[in-house]
């Protein structure tokens, strides 16, 4: 070992740069070859791209030019190397359980992905994992001991200009890559970008590149023109909605008609597809009889979303701000970046113009890509989360199912005298799916798949979606029982992360799912294939509403069914001009100035409330009104252990009561310990 430094050490003192670009290229190979989950493909990639090969080796280099400003050159190249190799096996386990590759935008959902790890890691995946992390830290301080340090002071005026210079040379490389098109600064398909331009890159990448890039031709001049020209007027065909005030209106033949604004409710299906199009396999009977029934009657078509395995949050944005994804960085969630400060137009912003009420509902946690707090941004009135609900089942795997939406959606519709936009996030769909036996009687068998573990995994996954399907009927029958005016659309966030590509799947396309749009106003039924972001704008267009920014403009686009690659080419311009103007430039399409504020969000429609305080017997009794599984009493602003005994009653055993008044408090609280909400305080006297 000793002899094995010193060798070390020789080489990296004689010939530093040589050394470590050897070490780079050693590493990016590595790298390659985790990334691509194959030896053979990794040589495939620097054989037949050593252009990228080697541009990739330059960024793991510029990372060791940082050495000549250290005495522990060795150590902190050791470091360095241990970094990028973690990157690689991170890269390689999770596409193990989804499509796309690790990448920036995962490390600002840490504190999210922390909170579902037990969904998706065995226990003693995770005792492995903490017993190499300690290794793996004990080791380093081993090395940091051992590894000789360099003599004399550090080259630091000299190594600095080196460092920045190696920096600048790479940058300008970068740039000629990309006037060139040999890179790309934005990825439509991120796998696949990782495959062509390597991890180094693209992961490099989706660290600095985040937002959308202001366009060369951007201007407020441009953007009044695109304005003027290519969105269309607002309209609103319908009166707004009240709904003890049902207004009227005289059809061409003079009879009076009601013309109610009615009900717009979305249903994001966590994962949820049609597995008979899955071409390598079969399944007993039809999992989704209700779905498939609607698009049979009501207008429907593919669904093209964001992601694949992953990524709820992005198809939710794509579809409530008609924005398009491609615009900003590989793989960022804009609920993790933009909308963390930045207001942004939406459909509730727009419906709420015209008499709607803005609510969301997610069976999860509130705090899941911090939906508790940008829902602001977009500007719902209320959030109604898992914390807020009660008496629901869960899956094996811990999801709570679907069939809870029911009454999370009649509540809301309750407690409106307005039209209702209900944006509704479902989660019984999600992964992961277990490659061993959970079900004893599935419901629907698959045959066809190669191993018994696959079997198990979609045998499961086909139960979720068939369960998911039944909800679906059951939320129908329900809104045709309410009576009220409606428009429900229905749709897949994303292909479920089992490992699906291009030749298994009907459509052959890993970035459609299907959507439908259910109604009980007589609307007239199309076939129709759209993108997230146009689902918006398609459902306005179909009711006859023509409001927002973004929905305008791709309502102006719909109109036609053919348009040319040079038309198509344009839309998606202008597009990039008006996401970067709304969110990051001078609001040229709102005359200098948003519209907008952001509300102040309300956890739940139901109040949770204290209606006494009683002690007996060392223990402290709350009454009240809807409690969940996630109240937790506060005495003066401390948390106290609480057993929730019925949605009226919480009791807490060891009550840390002061004497003279104390402030008693109700609140819901997520599993990651965030308050969302607190009831009205009540003061007690000891």
């Amino acid at each position: 070992m000793c002899v094995f430094m010193k060798k070390l050490k020789v080489q990296a003192e004689h010939h530093p740069a040589v050394f470590s670009f050897a070490v780079s290229a050693v590493l990016n190979f590595l790298v390659e070859i985790l990334s691509r989950r194959s030896l053979f493909q990794a040589l495939i990639f620097m054989v037949t791209r050593p252009h990228m090969f080697f541009y990739n080796t330059c960024i793991i280099f510029w990372c060791f030019s940082l050495l000549i400003l250290v005495k522990r050159r060795l150590f902190l190249g050791t470091v360095i190397s241990v970094v990028w190799l973690l990157l690689g096996v991170v890269n390689l386990v999770l596409l193990g359980c989804r499509v796309t590759p690790f990448n920036g935008a995962d490390l600002r959902l840490t504190k999210d992905a922390m909170t579902i790890a037990g969904k998706y890691l065995t226990w003693w995946h995770l005792v492995f994992m903490a017993v190499g992390g300690v290794i793996l830290v004990a080791a380093l301080v081993i090395l940091f001991r051992r590894l000789p340090r360099q003599e004399g002071r550090p080259p630091y005026v000299k190594g600095s200009i080196f460092v920045v210079f190696s920096l600048l040379a790479l940058l300008g490389l970068s740039s000629v890559g990309m006037r060139t098109g040999i890179l790309a600064n934005q990825f439509g398909n991120l796998a696949q970008a990782y495959l062509d331009y390597g991890f180094p890159f693209c992961f490099s990448n989706s660290l600095i590149n985040t937002g959308i890039s202001k366009p060369e031709d951007y201007s407020v001049e441009v953007m009044r023109e695109i304005k003027k020209k290519e969105i269309l007027p607002e309209e609103h065909v319908w009166a707004p909605l009240i709904k003890e005030e049902r207004p009227t209106a005289v059809d061409e033949r003079g009879v009076a008609v009601t013309k109610q604004t009615p009900n717009i409710i979305f249903l994001q299906l966590e994962s949820f597809s049609d597995p008979t199009k899955y071409l390598h396999m079969t399944c007993s009977k039809d999992p989704i009889p209700n779905f498939r029934h609607l698009m049979e009657r009501y207008s429907s078509g593919y669904l093209w979303v964001p992601s694949v395995g992953a990524g709820t949050a992005n198809t939710e944005f794509e579809v409530i701000t008609g924005m398009n994804l491609d615009f900003f960085g590989p793989g960022e969630y804009p609920y993790k970046t933009v909308l963390q400060k930045q207001v942004c137009e939406s459909l509730c912003f727009d419906l709420k113009e015209i008499g709607y009420h803005a609510q969301a509902i997610h069976n999860n946690s509130g705090t899941f890509y911090d939906r508790y707090t940008v829902f602001s941004q977009l500007g719902f009135d209320s959030f109604t989360s898992l914390e807020y609900m009660s008496g629901y089942e869960t899956t094996y795997m811990g999801w709570p199912k679907d069939k809870t939406l029911t009454e999370q959606i009649e509540k809301v519709m309750k407690s409106t005298t307005g039209a209702d936009l209900i944006y509704t996030i479902s989660v019984q769909g999600h992964g992961s799916y277990p490659e061993e036996e959970v079900l004893s009687s599935p419901e629907i068998t698959v045959s066809g798949l190669p191993t018994e573990e696959e079997t198990n995994a979609m045998e499961y996954y086909v139960q979720q979606v068939y369960e998911m399907d039944q909800f679906v009927g059951e939320l129908i029958a329900c809104l045709e029982a309410y009576g009220e005016d409606t428009v429900l659309i229905m749709y897949g966030d994303h292909l479920p992360s089992l490992d699906l590509t291009e030749e298994k799947l009907e459509n052959g396309d890993v970035f459609q799912t299907e959507y439908v749009i259910w109604d009980n106003i007589g609307l007239e039924k199309s076939k129709r294939d759209v993108e997230a972001y146009q689902l918006g704008a398609c459902v306005l267009d179909k009711i006859g509403i023509q409001k927002g920014t973004m929905f305008r403009y791709h309502q102006a686009w719909l109109k036609n069914l053919v348009h040319t690659e040079e038309e198509r080419q344009e839309y998606l311009e202008d597009m990039k001009l008006l996401e970067y103007d709304i969110l990051y430039g001078d609001q040229g399409v709102f005359d200098g100035r948003i519209p907008y504020e952001a509300t102040k969000l309300h956890m739940g429609v139901q109040p949770i409330a204290i209606s006494q305080i009683m002690i007996q017997s060392q223990g402290l009794y709350v009454t009240g009104w809807n409690y969940t599984p996630s109240s937790v009493v506060y005495i003066n602003g401390e948390a106290c252990e609480t057993v929730v005994v019925s949605p009226n009653l919480l009791y807490c055993s060891e009550p840390p009561l002061e004497e003279g008044e104390n402030e008693i408090t109700v609140c819901q609280v997520s599993e990651d310990n965030i308050v969302l909400s607190i009831s009205e305080p009540q003061i007690l006297k000891k």
